[in-house]
């Protein structure tokens, strides 16, 4: 029994150290051999390359209730030209978080099986899930996956970043998330499945695979794929500020529960997009001053297919609706 105590008081303190936060401050390679818990990067200029490596957080896979996911995989605040690549994050409240910061590099990390909550009912429940960007410019994310989370990837008052080849499906609250966040590129991403959803429900409970809100002006929007969302794209203005200015092009936003795209803010410009096999393709609220063009919105409510929200005469549906009355603001 001595002998087991020994060894027990020997190996658990290293087990401890292993699992301790990692302070970064110089480039770094992390062993694929290891397991990590948090990093946290205090210093600019610097590289971490995981090199495949796994940081694995409080929610195990018998206990992936949400109140079990707690934490940050990957925290950096006030650091800037920082590059990362090849981590793996799974079992955090969110994978990486980034505040204060511009000309980061985020490339082929996966942040996928953080905080999920598909049971969630109406309202909001925090930005978490995969990435959040707070007050972040001039930087990128390139060929990330954020899967089965709450949010794939949030933008807080970010500006001027490129968003590329990136993977945040199947979310239980949104893909892509904007506020107050203006002329970022966000171009050849899969931002689909962002629903959350009872069978039976009608509304998806304001889950979509893009949500736009306040003030996320001039971004362009090019070649994401955004189907099977609860909406793909929502352009939304509940305080009363509208999104302008921005290009939505080659976008498919097909087989929606509800819309293919809802907007209820000004002057966009909507082209060469699929909304097809949606409640309604368009849903353009009161979204005076916007173009439509080359567009296709087809096969929408039909009876074999998504037919939810009639808000029409004789619970109709169709392609292209505008209604209820001039936009906001």
């Amino acid at each position: 029994m001595l002998r087991i105590l020994v060894c027990l008081l020997l190996f658990t303190p290293l087990a401890v150290a292993q699992n301790a936060p990692l302070e970064i401050t110089a480039d770094t390679q992390l062993d694929p051999a290891r397991t990590y818990g948090a990093l946290i990067i205090r210093k600019s200029g610097v590289t971490i390359d995981g090199q495949g490596a796994w940081l694995i957080g409080s929610a195990t896979d018998s206990g992936l209730a949400a109140k079990n996911f707690k934490g940050t995989a990957i925290l950096a605040e006030g650091v800037s030209n920082v590059t990362i690549r090849n981590i793996n994050a799974r079992g955090w409240e969110t994978g990486l978080v980034v505040r204060n910061a511009s000309g980061w590099l985020v490339e082929n990390c996966n942040f996928s099986d953080n905080f999920h909550d598909p049971d969630f009912g109406w309202g909001e429940n925090g930005r978490r899930g995969g990435i959040l960007l707070d007050h972040v410019t001039r930087s990128t994310l390139l060929r990330n996956r954020a899967n089965r989370v709450w949010d794939g990837c949030v933008l807080v008052d970010c500006n001027d970043n490129t968003l590329e080849e990136n993977d945040f499906s199947h979310t239980s609250n949104t893909c892509l998330k904007l506020w107050h966040a203006s002329r970022n590129s966000i171009r050849k991403n899969v931002l689909s499945h962002g629903i959350r959803i009872k069978p039976g429900e009608v509304h998806a409970r304001d889950s979509t695979s893009v949500l736009i809100e306040s003030g996320s002006n001039d971004n362009r929007f090019q070649e994401n794929n955004c189907t099977y969302g609860g909406d793909g794209i929502f352009v939304r203005v509940l305080n009363g500020w509208c999104s302008t200015g921005n290009l939505f092009e080659k976008n498919d936003c097909s087989y929606a529960n509800n819309n293919g795209f809802e907007c209820w803010a000004r002057d966009n410009v909507f082209r060469n997009n699929k909304a097809n096999h949606c409640s309604y393709g368009f849903w353009m609220g009161g979204s005076d001053h916007t173009r439509l063009e080359g567009n296709e919105a087809s096969f929408n409510g039909l009876k074999e297919g998504n037919h939810n929200s009639p808000h029409l005469p004789a619970s109709g549906h169709a392609g292209i609706v505008f209604m209820f009355g001039p936009s906001s603001h």
